[in-house]
């Protein structure tokens, strides 16, 4: 969707910072949020410090909760590690507001592991994979407001493909860059980005074998609390491109939310590409990919890498063909939404853009669209799909965001 070329990757913008508040999630329910540590004997991590160990995932849980206690850190376990070098990849996430999220400057709206509201209700459940090396704590304004509006969200860490895990008793998990370091996307690159694909929607398989066992534990908090015939999974970046490979593995999930994964990456110079997805097998569920349309390098850009225009325009439009053609292929209920909004970025849902001492209004903006966006999919697919009259998929109408109904409904 866009160019992956290593020269014009950046770190987060940084921002001023001083004593912040999370937005208050809009729903009606106060939010809890606990850590859940699996570990998957059956799948050894086969690289690392860890190699030969048994996968560990992490879950940080959003639900529903009664107002009860103090509220959740912002992001636990960092006091001592603020120049370690396991903390180097979160440092370049959050760039100039690492000093806010490791003083705890920032206030989130989560209590910490208080109970379900009282009553007998099911909540619907989410499973969240954050962007490459972006935390889940990186998303907290989408999962609370989600949480608030009637949602269990399990936000997932992927072992060694997170940027980092502090698990409770402080020891961690490191990231380890399995990706060439490529200027260009070149096969071995996309196929690294493939595998992780592979990955990550192998620990949301284990994470809905995991909570299945959660929602009868004695003492658990969601002990039949969670509706496990209302499922959906979505992600950003890297975290979409799992979610999309899921719902076609796992009939388990009943929608899938595709914020900004690129799923056919394509070697430059080539029009074959390397998906993410399985190629030629529908999903089991009805999907929703977000495409934010940024603009291109400049020619200045391309000349630094030897690329010209005419191959960039033309290795861009193979993408976008392979993405449609999968899309208008897919024998469920397909959207494709394209945002070309003002402002509108591959990191306009995440927290950073909100955070600091004055967010802009057109950030602020953005990422409300993309939460609105999040919302009614779901709300579409987990809620208003259960009613005999069902409603139809759709999003608040603003200039630069464009919806299309692509695949056939079966």
């Amino acid at each position: 969707m866009r160019i992956r070329f290593a020269v014009m990757a950046s770190a987060l913008l940084a921002t001023a910072f001083g004593q912040t508040h999370l937005p208050v999630p809009t729903g009606a329910f106060p939010v809890g949020r606990q850590m859940l540590l699996w570990s998957d004997p059956a799948r050894p991590e086969d690289i690392g410090p860890t190699a030969g160990k048994p996968r560990e995932v992490v879950a940080y849980v959003y639900y529903p909760a009664v107002a009860k206690g103090s509220h959740v850190e912002y992001f636990p376990g960092l006091a001592g590690l603020e120049s370690a070098a396991e903390t180097r990849i979160l440092r370049q996430q959050f760039g100039g507001l690492w000093n806010a999220v490791t003083a705890g400057t920032i206030q989130t709206n989560a209590y910490s592991g208080p109970p379900m509201p009282h009553g007998r209700t099911r909540f619907p459940v989410l499973f969240f994979s954050p962007g490459g090396q972006a935390p889940v704590l990186a998303y907290q304004i989408l999962l609370e407001e989600l949480a608030s509006r009637g949602y269990v969200i399990f936000g997932l860490e992927h072992g060694t493909d997170s940027a980092l895990i502090i698990r409770p008793d402080r020891t961690m998990i490191t990231y380890v860059n399995r990706r060439p370091p490529d200027a260009l996307p070149t096969v071995a690159y996309l196929e690294a980005v493939r595998d992780e694909t592979v990955r990550r929607s192998a620990d949301i398989v284990f994470g809905l074998d995991r909570i299945a066992a959660v929602a009868k534990e004695p003492g658990s908090t969601f002990r039949n609390r969670i509706d496990l015939s209302r499922i959906g999974v979505l992600g950003h970046s890297a975290g979409g491109q799992a979610a999309i490979r899921t719902c076609q593995i796992d009939q388990r999930v009943r929608a899938c939310l595709n914020l900004d994964g690129e799923m056919f990456g394509i070697p430059l110079g080539s029009t074959d590409p390397i998906p993410t997805v399985l190629p030629g097998k529908p999903t089991l569920a009805p999907v929703a990919v977000v495409y934010v349309a940024e603009p291109g390098p400049s020619d200045a850009q391309l000349a630094a890498v030897k690329v010209t225009r005419g191959q960039y325009e033309d290795w861009r439009a193979a993408k976008n063909r392979a993405l449609r053609t999968f899309l208008q292929q897919n024998s469920r209920e397909t959207h494709l939404i394209t945002i070309t909004a003002p402002g509108y970025v591959h990191a306009s849902f995440m927290d950073v853009r909100l955070l600091g001492a004055n967010p802009s209004l057109e950030a602020t903006l953005n990422h409300r669209s993309g939460t609105n966006i999040t919302r009614a999919f779901f709300d579409t697919q987990l809620r208003w799909g259960q009613k005999k009259n069902s409603r139809q998929f759709q999003v608040e109408p603003r200039e630069g965001i464009q919806v299309e109904k692509l695949g056939i409904r079966r």
